[in-house]
């Protein structure tokens, strides 16, 4: 048999899907967080080093 054979394995069942939805999308909450802790030091270095620098538009 081949190693990804999908029609060998058994299906899961309730109590193994319960699990692992109780469990929560916690590694695609950390890389959303990240992401986002990311652009806001981007947009925030942007601010102080290129637009105050310039300073007010008269």
């Amino acid at each position: 048999m081949e190693a990804n054979d999908t029609h060998s394995a058994a299906p899961p069942t309730d109590d193994e899907v319960e699990r692992v939805v109780a469990a929560g999308p916690h590694g695609a909450v950390a890389l959303a967080g990240v992401a986002t802790l990311i652009v806001m030091a981007i947009w925030f270095g942007f601010y102080f080093l290129a637009f105050l620098p310039r300073g007010v538009i008269h």
